[in-house]
């Protein structure tokens, strides 16, 4: 919706006003051309010479006067923004000739003055139609390109015949608004009129500056004006890089007309000047009123700033032409591209995050650094690149997927919460709820870590104790082991009788995995430890637990039919960590991990390597370890069990059997309930009186689970 509107202009009226926005925000007064300056009529000037019983309009012989001293002081090029369409008036005819032939021979002494006219259709009848006898010094080439890049038009304001032949060229002063809200931002450079061409004003004091009378069309569209390049649209119309406010204190050198005559005329009679000519020498001076009662002023972005006099328009577009100061816009497929990938940006935001916080951060973050690109390219880049467009873009974006995510979003919690609580406890579906990622009803295959633990010689305890404290016994160990197991981010996947399997890393994924699966065994163990599972202090009733972990491949998702069905997972990593917890019986431990969860958890646990099983089913072989605690919890007298464990090993595997049993014996006898020492012990002095063939691998097979 938004792409569409911007390549058909709808959004273009806002586009233009943010352009303005930033010229009034990024104002650069100082890159201003110092070499173009203004003499202004103001009112101080009116005043002055209003008191000498000059009253306007001024008689020619005073601007003569300027002439004669601008080109003194070796001024570059003199351009007066007036339309001198009638002879001097208010004077009898003598007198006219006198001051209007004064001004004239003062414009061919400097060679350099140039004049306003205004080429265009529909001619003022209350202005003299003066003939053409103009003959313009510039040339536009291609000839052919005339009709596009310049305005035809059948009629023109010009200055009377003398002036057209004193100046050495007349310039378009014409002043081109936006339709949309009046304001100008672009202007046609060229004019032709009864076949001669007429540059706009600032375009031929550029000309003159640069002493270059040729213009040419590039196949690029641009102008070429000797070396240099000029960007137009279309249409042919510039677009101004605004330097900022204009008026008293503006962007460009301003000396009253008032101060600048008189000091001419001084400076005829000997006097010293109170303006030295030396001031405009190498200047592009402009002429022009800014008088509030003479009404020359244009609206521009600076214009809700301060009254914009029309000589300043051009004055700035000579300062642009003369630095190269070119406002490009970009090519319309790059905002129009942005729309699109912000709007993803939105979407893939609402689709995969839940949490509003992290949406609201996204999109803030991407408008926020459009904006700042936009502002930094226009900045120092004098690139227009579109704001409102993609900005747009990603509030409808933002507008549409809020309006859609809130409308299914109570209908997905409901369904995920109806469906996981067939199978799951309620505090499990809360988290997944809060966490607000994506959970994949349906089967998938993921990389996670396997839980199971059973309580040792359960059936014996059965057969000693009445159902009820059985239950009850149960019921305790359960809610603390499921307690524990989602403190770590697990999922209770079934209880099995007295068993428990838990899948961490699925649904919801999860990094730590498996140093969470680690986590979550050994806070059971501790917590079995420190409540002591005791029932009317009854010893029979003490819960001892075995668990084993395992991480791999497995695939989680809904298994059944259609009328009945659980969340639950499959696959060799299930069978594995069972079989791991039933191998606990084998070495007499209480936790083993096998060596994919070991690689998975590095350094941040303690283990004991023990032997390789080839579990119940399975031909291929797996090294067991034992989970001793959390790295930096494990006590000194501890490790250096291990230390001494793992020397025994070495030597065991070595086949020196009776070596490996002497260190073996040392353990047992200080550490009597350490069941790795008391198994590898018994081991080693059975494999010592009857040693292995070189054909047997010692490889323990576990013939129950």
């Amino acid at each position: 919706m938004v792409a569409p509107a911007s390549r058909w202009g709808v959004l273009e009226w806002l586009e233009v006003k943010t352009l303005d926005l930033r010229f009034r925000l990024l104002a650069q007064p100082e890159r201003a051309s110092p070499e173009v300056v203004l003499v202004a009529i103001d009112d101080k000037s009116l005043a002055f010479f209003k008191q000498h019983g000059i009253v306007w309009k001024w008689p020619r012989d005073l601007y003569a006067a300027l002439v004669r001293y601008l080109s003194r002081g070796r001024a570059r090029v003199i351009v007066f923004d007036m339309l001198f369409a009638d002879p001097d008036v208010d004077r009898v005819n003598a007198d006219a000739e006198e001051t209007d032939g004064a001004f004239a021979e003062a414009m061919r002494q400097a060679g350099n003055v140039i004049l306003a006219a205004h080429p265009n259709k529909k001619p003022d009848p209350a202005i003299r139609d003066n003939p053409l006898e103009y003959r313009s010094p510039f040339v536009l080439l291609p000839e052919e390109a005339a009709e596009h890049f310049g305005r035809n038009e059948s009629g023109a304001e010009l200055p009377i015949p003398l002036f057209q032949r004193s100046a050495r060229a007349l310039g378009a002063a014409n002043y081109e608004e936006d339709p949309q809200d009046g304001v100008c931002r672009r202007l046609p450079l060229l004019f032709f009129h009864q076949g001669a061409l007429f540059p706009h004003l600032g375009l031929a004091a550029h000309l003159l500056a640069k002493d270059e009378t040729t213009i040419r069309i590039l196949e690029s569209g641009e102008l070429q004006v000797g070396a240099d390049r000029i960007p137009v649209d279309e249409k042919g119309r510039f677009l101004i890089y605004w330097y900022g406010r204009g008026g008293p204190g503006g962007c460009f050198r301003t000396y009253s007309i008032a101060s600048v005559i008189a000091s001419a005329i001084a400076d005829e009679k000997g006097e010293a000047p109170l303006v030295p000519s030396s001031v405009f020498e190498d200047k592009i001076v402009i002429v022009g009123a800014s008088a509030t009662g003479l009404f020359d002023y244009r609206t521009t972005p600076f214009t809700s700033i301060e009254k914009y006099p029309a000589m300043e328009i051009y004055a700035t577009v000579a300062s642009n032409l003369a630095q190269g100061h070119f406002l490009r816009r970009v090519p319309p497929l790059i905002p129009v591209t942005m729309v699109f990938l912000l709007s993803l940006l939105v979407a893939f935001a609402f689709f995969h995050w839940k949490a509003i916080e992290k949406i609201l951060a996204a999109a803030g973050l991407a408008g926020a650094g459009w904006l700042a690109a936009v502002l930094l390219l226009f900045r120092f880049g004098d690139l227009w690149v579109d704001l409102v467009a993609p900005e747009a873009g990603l509030l409808v974006a933002f507008g549409g997927c809020a309006l859609f995510s809130y409308s299914v979003e109570g209908r997905e919690r409901r369904k995920i919460r109806a469906l996981f609580s067939r199978y799951v406890s309620p505090q499990v579906v809360s988290k997944i709820l809060d966490k607000g990622d994506r959970v994949e009803l349906g089967g998938e295959e993921v990389f996670a870590t396997v839980y199971f633990s059973d309580i040792r010689e359960f059936t014996s305890i059965c057969e000693r104790t009445a159902p009820a404290d059985v239950v009850s016994l149960l019921n305790r160990y359960f809610s603390v082991a499921t307690e524990k197991i989602l403190d770590q981010k697990g999922l209770v996947d079934k209880y099995m009788g007295d068993g428990i399997m838990a899948i961490f890393g699925a649904p919801v994924p999860d990094r730590e995995h498996a140093s969470h699966a680690c986590e979550a065994a050994l806070a059971v163990q501790r917590a079995m430890k420190e409540l002591g599972w005791l029932s009317d202090g009854d010893p029979r009733l003490a819960l001892l637990t075995r668990i084993g972990i395992h991480s791999g491949p497995v695939v989680v998702g809904n298994v059944g039919s259609s009328l009945r069905m659980e969340y639950t997972a499959i696959g060799d990593t299930v069978n594995v960590a069972s079989r791991l917890e039933g191998a606990n019986k084998i070495f007499s431990t209480r936790i083993l991990i096998s060596e994919s969860t070991r690689k998975e958890i590095g350094d941040r646990f303690v283990v004991r390597e023990l032997d390789q099983i080839r579990v119940k089913g399975k031909q291929a072989t797996i090294l067991c370890f034992e989970l001793v605690g959390a790295s930096g919890e494990v006590p000194a007298e501890t490790l250096g069990l291990l230390e001494r464990f793992h020397e025994g090993l070495a030597l065991y595997r070595a086949r020196r059997f009776q070596e490996a049993l002497g260190i073996y014996e040392t353990l047992v006898a200080r550490f009597p309930e350490d069941g790795p020492s008391r198994t590898f012990r018994d081991r080693c002095a059975e494999l010592a009186r009857h040693p292995p063939s070189e054909e047997e691998d010692g490889v323990i097979s576990q013939e129950e689970k």
